[in-house]
């Protein structure tokens, strides 16, 4: 039965077999889960040997069916699978296994190009008049130089599991809690990188290792640490130029877009977006386009805010689905924030950003921001609601009560200063009370 300790006999064979299947496929969690009738949590857990949210139960049959035939494992995982149940039940009975587990007992051995076959191993070593001692000298010494330069699989794998679960979690769990894991998780692998590497395996850790610093400027940023943010960004756009990646080097052009938004530079972050969007991976130009429409609209620069809105929509098709998803609710925000930009547009900002708010899931950023575009299109034009205005301002801190976030915060601050005007109104004096709070 799986447990908090490593994964032992079938199970480990089990799990080590579908980590070095998934990562031949050069696919993803969605894109299996897609294929197999279930969702990316259960690919992920069922791939590390366990069931979503259930560490100590194995995976179910045909979530395993599932992934042996869309990574192509010929019946090799459904058998480690069928013993690691056999080893399982054994131990719940509380009978002893022999060291090894049983999958050396049933005399079968998985061959990686074949499938699942019988295997008699005094065969390996016969011909020729090898003996196992003989073969075992002679590649130990070459096993230990490949991996020296070659980290493992399985923790490559595992710290890409990682990186997933940082990306789903970005928005809705609390930056201290997060930045710990993710800071050693991105050390783990620069120091991978500092040692002398195989070439084959250098590309996957200089993307990794990109990829974290992103997600760490960016949980650096949500905390409120702005000069850690751009450290990280630096970093990530270092290992980007690196290894020549579209998806990492469109990541950094939002991360700089975005930087630039926080401290006021609204036309270098409308650049930043743009730029990023003619050189990035074509399913973030949805994104990067929502980031410079954003930026411009702060900027005065309508038609070019304009321009960058139908970019956004009409991308809808082509943005990436899954660990860096773009959906109908951020197409709904970014509407919303750059409606809440535009004299007159009050009422697109306040539709827009309902609809965001409500269809959102996991993620209270989001929610938050969508409330504040909502408050700020209550006061435009002529008919200021200032009582509905902080009432939204309010929702938005509430949303992100459990999830501290700066750029929630520093936008509600600024709402506040907005509402000035209407100072002696009971809610608004309630949201100033909440802004002095975070």
């Amino acid at each position: 039965m799986p447990t908090d300790h490593p994964p032992e006999g079938a199970l480990a064979a089990y799990t080590a077999l579908a980590q070095e299947l998934y990562r031949r496929a050069a696919t993803s969690y969605t894109k299996i889960a897609d294929a197999i009738g279930s969702d990316r949590y259960t690919v992920s857990a069922a791939l590390r040997g366990h069931q979503h949210q259930k560490p100590k139960r194995l995976p179910v049959d045909h979530v395993v069916a599932g992934l042996d035939r869309e990574l192509h494992g010929e019946g090799q995982l459904i058998y480690l699978w069928q013993v690691a149940k056999a080893e399982d039940a054994a131990k719940e009975a509380k009978l002893a296994l022999p060291e090894g587990g049983l999958l050396p007992i049933l005399g079968r051995t998985v061959v990686a190009t074949r499938g699942v076959g019988a295997t008699d191993r005094r065969q390996l070593f016969e011909v020729g008049g090898l003996t196992a001692a003989t073969v075992l000298a002679a590649t130990g010494a070459v096993s230990d130089q490949i991996d020296a330069a070659r980290p493992a699989t399985f923790t490559l794998t595992e710290l890409e599991a990682q990186l997933v679960d940082l990306n789903r979690d970005l928005c809705a769990v609390a930056p201290s809690i997060l930045f710990p894991g993710a800071f050693k998780a991105w050390q783990q692998v620069e120091g991978m990188l500092a040692r002398r590497v195989q070439l084959a395996v250098a590309p996957r850790l200089t993307r990794l290792a990109g990829q974290f610093a992103a997600e760490l400027a960016t949980v650096a940023r949500f905390g409120g640490d702005s000069r850690l943010g751009r450290r990280f960004a630096a970093i990530a756009e270092e290992h980007a130029t690196a290894v020549n990646d579209p998806l990492l080097t469109g990541r950094v052009a939002g991360l700089q877009s975005w930087i630039a938004m926080d401290a006021g530079h609204w036309a270098t972050a409308a650049d930043f977006a743009a730029k990023g969007r003619r050189d990035a991976h074509p399913g973030q130009r949805a994104r990067l386009a929502a980031y410079e429409a954003l930026a411009a609209s702060a900027a005065g620069a309508a038609v070019q805010a304009e321009e960058a809105i139908v970019v956004m929509r009409a991308s809808m098709r082509t943005a990436i689905k899954g660990d860096a998803e773009w959906n109908d609710a951020e197409e709904d925000l970014y509407t919303a924030l750059t409606a809440a930009n535009t004299v007159g547009a009050g009422r697109t900002a306040i539709h827009h950003g309902e609809r965001a708010a409500a269809t959102f899931v996991h993620d209270n950023q989001g929610v938050g921001l969508a409330m504040l575009a909502v408050a700020t299109g209550h006061l435009d034009g002529d008919h200021a609601n200032p009582g509905a205005a902080s009432a939204s301002g309010i929702a938005a801190l509430d949303a992100v009560a459990d999830s501290p976030n700066a750029v929630v915060e520093q936008r509600a601050r600024a709402l506040h200063r907005q509402l000035a005007p209407w100072q002696r109104e009971g809610l608004v004096q309630k949201l100033g009370r909440r802004v002095a709070a975070v």
